[in-house]
């Protein structure tokens, strides 16, 4: 019950302080619950949360690698709102990747661009995060594909690709 006090806590306090702390914050609390809620669903989900005139939305899809007899996280992609007007993409990284590097992502053959990662968590490895408007909502509900590249610390390349199917409805539930 805590927890939930505390969550509540944080979506107040980053509708009315926009600190970019809090967000961090909620995301390292929502994130592992949300996956492991929906670790053998890989699809796009949406959860919100709604306190007092706060709602906070969570779309995204997560994803595991098979490495020999077990399933390794690999990464999140998606964008939370609050209240429907704050928008930010993100994308988390899977564990082990050089921070100076960043993320590039690329939506179908848009440019590509490039994320810097500010927050990294124990078992969910390091986040990008930025604020996006409408237009970059439109782009992600009219494409195919997201590709995604990160630097392990030893230069390698991990590449990565979620289907944008089914985000258009998640993002609309």
């Amino acid at each position: 019950m805590y927890y939930i006090k505390f969550y509540w806590f944080l979506i107040v306090m980053l509708r009315l302080y926009k600190n970019l702390f809090s967000i961090l914050l909620l995301f390292a609390l929502i994130s592992p619950t949300f996956a492991d809620e929906h670790e053998n669903k890989p699809k796009w989900d949406k959860l919100c949360e709604t306190v007092g005139d706060n709602t906070i939305c969570q779309i995204s899809f997560g994803q595991f690698m098979n490495n020999g007899d077990k399933k390794i996280w690999f990464s999140r992609v998606g964008v939370v709102e609050l209240n429907a007007t704050d928008k930010k993409f993100f994308i988390h990284s899977p564990l082990g990747v050089n921070l100076q590097s960043g993320v590039l992502y690329q939506i179908d053959e848009n440019q590509t661009s490039s994320m810097p990662y500010n927050a990294c968590y124990n078992i969910q490895g390091c986040q990008g995060l930025l604020e996006i408007d409408d237009a970059m909502i439109n782009q992600l509900k009219n494409g195919n594909l997201i590709k995604m590249r990160f630097t392990s610390i030893n230069g390698q390349s991990i590449d990565g690709t979620v289907s944008l199917n089914g985000f258009t409805a998640a993002y609309n539930k």
